[in-house]
């Protein structure tokens, strides 16, 4: 009679894949589930809001707005004084500029 020979394969059994999936649904589930998501969708709201108003230049009392002069110097001869308007909008996680002539 022949003896069985061990063979040096390792192999996962039905068990341990099953158990593997399950872990994995687990940590995908808990990253889904994190605070980080609820407020990105949160942000992400907030961003497009600001997005619209600095598009139709429809400010509100939370953006401050100043007169600046701007002094460009063109070839290093010439010089040319530009009015800009500055907008920003700021708050404890948000800062944003935008500038128009």
């Amino acid at each position: 009679m022949k003896k069985l020979v061990k063979s040096g394969k390792n192999s996962f059994t039905l068990l341990e894949t099953l158990i593997s999936v399950f872990l994995l649904s687990i940590i995908i589930v808990g990253f889904s589930k994190s605070s980080f998501y609820d407020n990105l969708d949160e942000e992400y709201m907030i961003l497009n809001e600001l997005e619209n108003k600095f598009n139709i230049s429809s400010y509100n009392s939370s953006f401050s707005t100043k007169n600046k002069n701007l002094t460009v110097i063109i070839n290093d001869i010439e010089t040319k004084n530009i009015n800009i308007k500055k907008i920003e909008y700021k708050d404890e996680n948000l800062r944003l500029i935008k500038y128009e002539l």
